[in-house]
């Protein structure tokens, strides 16, 4: 199963436009993860491990979009959002002590979005293996800060910035796509063909 998963990754990660892709098998990259589940009380879904395991952080080229279960703000009228890239395995612990008193402790944050917005996986049974999207400008200690009356100040009941993208992480894999609006199309510049356009009408 886990090399199925694994397949299924990598599909995705090419189509996307990641064209080298190191595949990594490491006795210590377990154990390193086994650690960071003991030190957070926290468990990783299989399919996220198979991925955290396998793939160093990963950071498109291409403008990456999604559509979500749930719409944010950020949600277009398209009904899509956009996603930068994945945390790799060595920086997930500074970014889940970054955003340990940010995000309920249920949440890990796995990536990011344009924004300072973040992708978070569920670790915990209440929201295990589902993922969110956080949305920075609506968290609980910017409205804290500015004196706004909030009647939570336990940041494990305050799920008002986050929304529901993904039940799974492989269904999030699977929602990713490049966005083609931005896809050069060929190597037509359209200041020469203005350019162009602008002589012949002078040739006439």
């Amino acid at each position: 199963m886990e090399n199925n998963n694994r397949n299924e990754i990598e599909k995705v990660l090419t189509k996307l436009g990641i064209e080298q892709l190191n595949v990594i098998s490491d006795i210590l990259r377990i154990e390193n993860l086994n650690e960071l589940e003991k030190r957070y009380t926290l468990s990783f879904p299989k399919e996220y491990k198979e991925f955290i395991l396998s793939f160093d952080e990963i950071f498109f080229e291409n403008e990456i979009e999604f559509k979500p279960i749930k719409p944010s703000p950020l949600t277009t009228h398209e009904g899509k959002q956009y996603f930068d890239g994945f945390y790799g395995l060595n920086s997930l612990s500074e970014q889940i002590e970054c955003y340990e008193s940010r995000i309920p402790n249920c949440l890990i944050p796995i990536g990011e979005c344009p924004g300072g917005n973040l992708i978070c996986l569920g670790v915990k049974e209440v929201a295990l293996g589902k993922i969110y999207f956080w949305n920075h400008e609506n968290e609980l200690r910017a409205k804290l800060l500015v004196g706004e009356d909030e009647p939570i100040d336990d940041i494990n009941l305050y799920w008002s910035n986050l929304h529901l993208v993904a039940d799974t992480f492989m269904d999030f894999l699977n929602k990713l796509e490049i966005n083609q609006d931005n896809v050069e199309d060929g190597d037509i510049d359209v200041d020469d063909v203005e350019l162009w356009l602008d002589d012949d009408l002078l040739d006439n």
